[in-house]
C-alpha cells in the first residue's frame, strides 16, 4: 500500500483526469443559461463558453443542482487540483518521514511533524482518504 502522500496525489490526479476529460478549451468553462431554458427548452441546461450545451437536467431541485454543477466546471476543478498539488508539494516528507515545512512547539523546543502534518491530513479528508 502506498503512503498517505501517494494516496492523496493519486486522488488529486484522478480528479484532474475527470475534469480534463469533461472539457478542454472553452468547453472547460460551464454556466447555467437561463434565457435559453425559459424560451426554447423544457429542461434546464448547462452550456460551455461556446454556448454549446454540455448537460441537461430534468429533476426536482434542478436550479440548485445546476448551480452546483456549473460552479464545479472542469476549469474550476483543474485550478483546485493544481492548488492541492502545490500544498502537497510544500508539505512533502523528507527522507526521514518528516514534513519539510511544518513544525510544532512543545515548550521551548521545536519539532518537525513526523509522517503527516495537519496540511496533508486536511488534504486527505478533502479527498475522502482515511489517514491512520
Amino acid at each position: 500500500m502506498t503512503d498517505l502522500h501517494g494516496q492523496i496525489r493519486a486522488a488529486i490526479e484522478a480528479r484532474r483526469g475527470r475534469a480534463q476529460a469533461a472539457g478542454t478549451g472553452s468547453a472547460a468553462e460551464w454556466y447555467r443559461y437561463e434565457r435559453y431554458v425559459e424560451a426554447k427548452h423544457p429542461h434546464p441546461q448547462i452550456f460551455d463558453a461556446d454556448e454549446e450545451p454540455v448537460l441537461w437536467l430534468a429533476m426536482d431541485g434542478t436550479q440548485a443542482v445546476m448551480d452546483h454543477i456549473a460552479a464545479e466546471d472542469p476549469a474550476t476543478v483543474l485550478r483546485h487540483c493544481d492548488e492541492d498539488l502545490d500544498v502537497l508539494e510544500r508539505h512533502a516528507l523528507d527522507g526521514m518521514d518528516h514534513c519539510s515545512s511544518c513544525f510544532w512547539q512543545d515548550g521551548e523546543h521545536y519539532f518537525l511533524y513526523s509522517y503527516s502534518c495537519p496540511e496533508a491530513l486536511s488534504l486527505a479528508r478533502r479527498y475522502g482518504i482515511e489517514a491512520s
